[in-house]
């Protein structure tokens, strides 16, 4: 059996996975066990049979199509930016190592490595390869940025310092390998990087795996060298293009992070994980395993068979539902127990945890209305909040491409580029037409249209102290402080707005910060404003808006933020039609965000008065 390395970090996410993956694969031809003692003619029994059948059915829909393959328009959309990254990289490393360097996107282009153990064979797929007389290089690349591992930091003595730090050769390596000092504090961060399953771990755990693989094939004297390779956050783009109007990049875009030393201390976790990976392919146990962190719930390596393993666990008001149950809950006699124990014990509804389990006050919160199907609402804080507003209100939304390659003039890696807005303009409490007085545009193409949007965004949203609403205020306050960097000359403007913002979801959701500067003391200030059972544990203005209107987003088109940028991203490949609908499409998305500000804040004037 090939295994890569995709495969193997897979195989070794529980003792189920290589069989539900056989199944998947195979059908009814898979052969797997469903205990320890199974031995050929029960792995051919109709018992036996029958369970693989239950498996199959969980993974297909009422279509007979597979639930388990998913498509991801994003990730589509974004495939040709980490490809160029990929290609960018090979590049650098060509002009900065010197050698002779192999890289290529097709795989069969790429320098392959291979070997085998007891049947199985073990290989993987080198993102760059380089050699010279004394040394070979080799290179993983990741789409993610340096800051991931620049803001890990540990103290010493009153300082905050990074556990990387860059080498005379700008290469960021670990402080112990430059031979800088260390502690131990330093060192309890690094258990980070040996875990495979945290966002800055999972890296290095990829490369570690090439290394075990290279290492049990490749036989030289040469000096053997392994670098991370990963979009340095901040590097700026000076808004240079070649003829073809392609943004032309320097070689400081992408950052080298010597990881030779480290991952050497993790061949050893390799060769375990390899023994487990073995033993579970040997048994193909497609028993239930316990739930936990391996599963990577709602993270974008998720598990592929989350919705079998899960399937018992509610969609509304189950365990999950708990704002900031991920802390786990205290029992009476001050014991805590995490939510995976809880869950693999059977609870596995929000029902199921003791009320006299729950020590946050939101939480108490939460299950009395799920109790009393009965709204929880705090109409003296929403109607000081409501009161603090001051008109003309511009209810303000913008749409982003988070494009993994700067774009345009002063952007960094993963910039949210603003393509859109949409502003509707409320003159006095609930006097707001959902069309006349609603104002928007789009870049119609991937040129800079930046100033255009700024200039056209301070025209309408005039100086004139009135209240600018928003849904979750970072994201636009974060935006708005970007284009007055970008443009100085419009800067005043841009941060008054800034001081200008005010954040629906704290009327609902409260901001302890937001109620205090009203006036609340530290305890009347702390807490929800509202939890409504429909809400289900999450705030998101997708959740909120069917609990105050009958406005959905249901559909429409174009339905959420994923379809607004994809759609974005296909402008330049659209027929004049197409783009015409899509166009009129991505209007009406934004406009439905601005207009649902308009619609809940009316809504909770109405409730309070």
């Amino acid at each position: 059996m090939l295994i890569s390395k995709t495969r193997f970090i897979n195989y070794i996410r529980c003792d189920r996975y290589p069989a539900l993956d056989e199944i998947h694969r195979e059908k009814n031809k898979a052969v797997v066990s469903f205990s320890e003692q199974d031995d050929l003619s029960d792995l051919m029994s109709k018992e036996n049979e029958a369970k693989i059948s239950v498996l199959l059915e969980s993974m297909i829909d009422e279509h007979n199509e597979d639930i388990l393959v998913k498509t991801n328009p994003q990730m589509e959309t974004m495939l040709k930016y980490y490809n160029e990254i990929e290609m960018i990289s090979g590049r650098i490393i060509e002009r900065k190592f010197k050698g002779d360097t192999i890289y290529a996107l097709d795989t069969f282009d790429q320098k392959r490595f291979e070997y085998e153990l007891e049947g199985y064979r073990f290989y993987c797929f080198l993102d760059g390869y380089q050699e010279d007389k004394d040394t070979i290089r080799i290179f993983e690349v990741k789409s993610t940025t340096s800051k991931k591992f620049l803001d890990m930091t540990f103290k010493l003595d009153d300082q905050r310092l990074s556990v990387f730090e860059y080498s005379p050769e700008s290469i960021l390596m670990l402080r112990e390998d430059l031979g800088l000092e260390v502690n131990e504090d330093y060192h309890k961060k690094l258990k980070k990087l040996r875990n495979r399953l945290s966002k800055e771990g999972r890296y290095f755990y990829d490369i570690a795996y090439q290394r075990y693989v290279l290492e049990h094939t490749l036989k030289t004297d040469k000096n053997v060298k392994y670098y991370l390779g990963v979009l340095n956050s901040k590097y700026v783009h000076q808004g240079l293009v070649d003829d073809q109007n392609k943004p032309i990049y320097s070689d400081d875009l992408i950052t080298f992070i010597d990881v030779t030393e480290f991952t050497k201390s993790m061949m050893s976790i390799i060769e375990k994980d390899q023994k487990i990976v073995m033993d579970r392919l040997d048994e193909m146990n497609a028993n239930p395993v316990d739930l936990g962190p391996h599963c990577q719930r709602k993270d974008s390596r998720e598990c592929i068979f989350y919705p079998i393993c899960y399937k018992n666990i509610p969609a509304k008001n189950s365990i999950f539902t708990y704002i900031d149950g991920h802390h786990g809950f205290k029992d009476e006699l001050g014991e805590k127990h995490d939510r995976f124990d809880l869950i693999n014990q059977g609870y596995l509804t929000a029902f199921d945890v003791p009320y006299n389990w729950l020590n946050r006050e939101k939480n108490k919160v939460q299950r009395q209305v799920m109790d009393s199907k009965i709204a929880f609402m705090e109409n003296h804080k929403i109607k000081a909040a409501i009161e603090s507003l001051k008109y003309p209100i511009y209810h303000l939304d913008f749409e982003t491409f988070p494009c993994p390659l700067p774009r345009f003039k002063g952007e960094t890696p993963y910039t949210q580029s603003l393509f859109q807005y949409s502003i509707h303009i409320e003159h006095s409490p609930g006097v707001c037409h959902k069309d006349h007085d609603n104002y928007g545009f789009i870049a119609k193409t991937h040129d800079d249209l930046r100033r255009e949007l700024v200039e056209t965004m301070i025209d309408i949203i005039k100086d004139d102290g009135g209240s600018i609403m928003v849904y979750n205020q970072s994201f636009e306050q974060t935006r708005l402080k970007e284009m007055a960097k970008f443009f100085p000359e419009h800067q005043e403007r841009l941060l008054d707005m800034v001081d200008r913002l005010v954040d629906l979801m704290d009327f609902v959701k409260g901001n302890k910060k937001f109620f205090k500067s009203l006036g609340f003391d530290d305890q009347q200030a702390d807490g929800f404003c509202y939890y409504h059972n429909d809400l289900n544990g999450s705030f998101s203005i997708k959740k909120v808006l069917p609990v105050f209107s009958h406005l959905k987003y249901d559909g429409m088109p174009i339905g959420n933020g994923t379809d607004a940028l994809v759609a974005y991203a296909n402008f330049p490949f659209m027929e004049k039609k197409e783009f015409e609908q899509t166009y009129q499409d991505l209007l009406e998305y934004c406009k439905q965000d601005t207009w649902a500000m308009v619609e809940i804040l009316d809504a909770l004037r109405k409730q309070v008065n």
